[in-house]
């Protein structure tokens, strides 16, 4: 087949991927409504902070995505389900549960000892990004409800009202109208990850993938043009874990470094609130306060750009002081990971 033709495919399905997740909120969002508010009661506000916490990191464990678990969080809190409160701290735990992926895929990798470690450092300089970051915003939101009352001020300028999205998705919502709510859910909730699982995929295809990592790799050299590049990239195709996850072969084949890929990272994760402000479009002015909160928790990261040495330095003290990286010992810190979750969310 020809690339010509082979990009034009690969771009219907990129356009396709699209509707589809913009269709998939607007089912979940339309079926929440119809199922009625006593429905998953316990995620109400009378669940504790650390419980939401935990839940939103393991929403994401489970998606694989920090964006479709917070998409689906925000739906679901939109018609009701969650409290306003609790659906705040489970965005900020939606956060750490993204760093998952790229631990997952370092530990696949097939590379000597000390090559091994240099790609799961990627994976774990993530988490060591996020956590602090996680911890402060948690705090803040306990002791003063600073995210929450923030983002209450800007549901009065509310979004902007997008009137296509209604007459695009309606129809066939319509259509699966014989379906029963429940059903129609779990039938959004789907399409919502497989529609994030393949954007990326399709995009990655129109440009190639040894392209686009020949192109990342030669961005690295310079922190804030490895850090605009993190971004730009990341926006584009809707996907911090898949973008941070193009970065282990580099590291593990010594093509690059951590320190050199770090301000890369800071970038992708600010460029990875795109998908969730497209689907704030499509939820509507009701998901301000926690698209606020998720889109703070990167600015706050900005704060690793000043000193992007001491993400590095704390990566390598855990790594080689710490946890002394092996296989088995990477796999037993992926498995306490999901367990933490699990805990906080039901202790």
């Amino acid at each position: 087949m020809k690339k010509s033709v082979k990009k034009i495919l690969n771009s219907f399905g990129f356009v396709a991927m699209l509707y589809f997740f913009v269709f998939s909120l607007t089912l979940i969002k339309v079926s929440s409504q119809s199922l009625g508010s006593g429905f998953l009661s316990l995620t109400k506000d009378s669940i504790g902070a650390i419980n939401a916490f935990g839940f939103g990191w393991l929403a994401t464990l489970i998606t694989q995505s920090s964006g479709a678990a917070a998409a689906t969080l925000i739906a679901f809190g939109l018609a009701g389900f969650i409290g306003p409160v609790v659906l705040i701290y489970m965005m900020i735990g939606t956060r750490i549960g993204t760093s998952v992926t790229a631990l997952f895929v370092a530990f696949l990798v097939h590379a000597k000892r000390r090559d091994f470690r240099h790609g799961f450092e990627v994976g774990l300089a993530n988490l060591v990004y996020a956590f602090p970051i996680a911890i402060a915003m948690f705090l803040l939101e306990f002791f003063t409800g600073f995210f929450s009352k923030a983002g209450n001020h800007f549901v009065v300028f509310g979004l902007p009202t997008v009137d296509f999205v209604d007459m695009i998705t309606l129809p066939l919502i319509n259509f699966l109208s014989f379906i029963p709510n429940h059903l129609n859910l779990i039938l959004g909730l789907f399409i919502l990850i497989g529609s994030l699982k393949y954007l990326p995929k399709f995009m990655i295809n129109i440009w190639g993938e040894a392209y686009l990592k020949q192109k990342i790799n030669k961005f690295l050299n310079k922190k804030w043009k490895s850090f605009w590049f993190g971004f730009g990239i990341t926006a584009l195709l809707m996907s911090t874990s898949i973008t941070i996850t193009f970065l282990i072969p580099l590291v593990v084949t010594r093509i690059t470094n951590l320190r050199k890929v770090i301000p890369y990272m800071i970038g992708a994760n600010l460029g990875g609130v795109s998908e969730l402000m497209i689907g704030g479009l499509v939820l509507g002015g009701g998901a301000l306060p926690a698209i606020f909160t998720y889109v703070s928790f990167s600015a706050i990261g900005l704060l690793w750009m000043f000193k992007p040495d001491w993400l590095f330095h704390a990566t390598k003290f855990i790594s080689k002081n710490t946890l002394n990286v092996s296989r088995k010992r990477a796999l037993a810190f992926i498995v306490v990971f999901i367990l933490m979750a699990v805990v906080l969310s039901f202790i």
